[in-house]
């Protein structure tokens, strides 16, 4: 896909304000001069996150869907204290997921609410950012400008117990309204792409906090439907890629239920849900079933795993792989072809003749264009940190292929350790396609990538002979004594 579609796509989702097919955002790309097939923009749409896929094969963008849509959260003491509040997570799903929430822009009575700095504990600002994910939750408070200082990445994402976040201040409000601990801000998206809120505080504070109103009533039928809503989302969709996706499509499809005045908050909805609540998801975070695990296989999914071609869809072989491989191998000073080719395929792995041949011949071709414009010296600052990936890499591949040839019951495998199994491969990839550019990487973010794979090899070592026990297990089940 060249850049000038690229560019056009990436404005389209961002303002496109109505329901739209592919065809006919076909046509609009073929009246600009752009060349494109149905297919390929299909699976574009499908599998950007800007756009809702919606029946009769028709799409909305993110823009559409949440330009305008009510949603609300309750300052702390703290906040109310300091005259300021804290966006952190407090917008999810409304807002763009790639803006980061310090940036965004709040407007009252039509007036630009300025930014202010908000001193607080790690804990609390960790309760602030939950919605991220804890695993995620330090990374994004030290992109906080507040936080530029703190260097996380070289003490091992820990925060010190005092810091700052960049919030939004509260003094005008305050200057017109008597706003109290316990009243909540009601927040209208005005503006999507450019990331502006419009908020209108709501007094809900009260002298007897046993008495029950119209609006608690409401509220309190608000929590019910969302906590519906999420449960049938599981039962559907799974436990989807991120918390953030999962509350995107539920928002979505019950908008006119839960985008309402009266509506509550996510935090508080945790708060007093007792039957969904953040629980673990291999290393990472989910919203699920109140003290249950999150399954790597359901009903969501279950197509994935049957018949002859199943595949463990987590397995893939991404081009930047291949030039990692080559890389390395330039880097050890080495230039045995079939140890690449060997690492590749693992043992496991049933491919064709022809499969394979074009695979050996896609590695010479990289090899030698890679050859020509590679430089040792100027390799060095990646080179031993893309070693240590390719290491784990190659075991987690190893690993996976095994249980997709030889299992035929994933269900019967721990669960917990087979997403663990998933995600370790997704981001130690993702440390590869960062590590595939010829760029050097900066101190600090080479310093992280070491960390995490440093988290990564000791979640694969804790694993993998809880999985091969569990997979020997299920082989002897197969056999029955006659």
């Amino acid at each position: 896909m060249s850049v000038s579609i690229e560019n056009f796509l990436t404005n389209f989702l961002r303002t496109y304000p109505m329901p739209f097919s592919a065809k006919e955002l076909l046509v609009m790309l073929c009246g600009l001069g752009h060349k494109i097939s149905l297919e390929e923009l299909k699976d574009f749409l499908d599998n950007d996150p800007r756009a809702f896929a919606l029946q009769k094969k028709m799409y909305i963008t993110r823009a559409a869907a949440f330009t305008g849509q009510l949603f609300s959260f309750v300052p702390t003491q703290q906040e109310i204290e300091q005259k300021v509040f804290v966006p952190g997570d407090r917008c999810m799903p409304f807002v763009d997921l790639d803006v980061l929430s310090y940036s965004l822009d709040f407007e009252f009575l039509g007036q630009s609410l300025p930014k202010k700095l908000f001193s607080t504990d790690c804990n609390t600002a960790r309760d602030m950012f939950c919605l991220y994910g804890d695993e995620f939750s330090a990374q994004y408070i030290s992109s906080d400008p507040a936080c530029k200082d703190l260097h996380i990445a070289e003490k091992g994402f820990e925060l010190p117990l005092k810091l700052s976040l960049t919030g939004i201040s509260m003094e005008p409000i305050f200057d017109k309204i008597d706003f109290k601990y316990g009243d909540r801000i009601l927040c209208r998206v005005y503006d999507w792409d450019k990331g502006i809120i419009e908020i209108i505080p709501v007094l809900t504070h009260k002298l007897n906090p046993f008495q029950i109103n119209a609006e608690d009533f409401e509220r309190h039928k608000w929590y019910d439907t969302l906590e519906n809503a999420l449960i049938e989302s599981f039962d559907r969709m799974g436990p989807c890629s991120s918390i953030e996706e999962q509350l995107a499509n539920v928002f979505y499809e019950h908008r006119s239920e839960l985008c309402v005045p009266n509506c509550g908050s996510i935090h508080e909805f945790l708060d007093i849900s007792k039957k969904v609540d953040l629980e673990l998801f291999g290393v990472e975070t989910r919203f699920w079933f109140k003290g249950q695990d999150v399954p790597a296989v359901g009903k969501w999914n279950a197509d994935l795993y049957e018949g002859d071609d199943r595949a463990i869809p987590f397995f893939a072989l991404p081009d930047f792989v291949i030039d990692c491989y080559l890389k390395d191998q330039m880097y050890e000073k080495k230039d045995n072809l079939n140890e690449i080719f060997e690492k590749i395929i693992p043992s496991q792995l049933d491919i064709s003749k022809e499969e394979k041949e074009l695979l050996r011949l896609q590695i010479v071709n990289r090899n030698a264009i890679l050859r020509k414009k590679y430089n040792w010296f100027a390799d060095f600052a990646n080179g031993s940190l893309r070693h240590r990936a390719l290491a784990l890499f190659t075991e987690v591949g190893s690993l996976v292929c095994e249980l997709d040839c030889d299992n035929k019951e994933l269900d019967q495998l721990p669960q917990q350790e087979l997403v663990t199994l998933s995600q370790l491969y997704t981001h130690v990839s993702h440390i590869l396609e960062i590590l595939s550019d010829d760029n050097d990487c900066e101190e600090e973010e080479a310093c992280a990538m070491e960390l995490s794979l440093e988290g990564m090899e000791m979640n694969f070592e804790d694993i993998k002979p809880l999985l091969i026990s569990a997979l020997d297990k299920v082989k002897k089940n197969r056999f029955n004594v006659i």
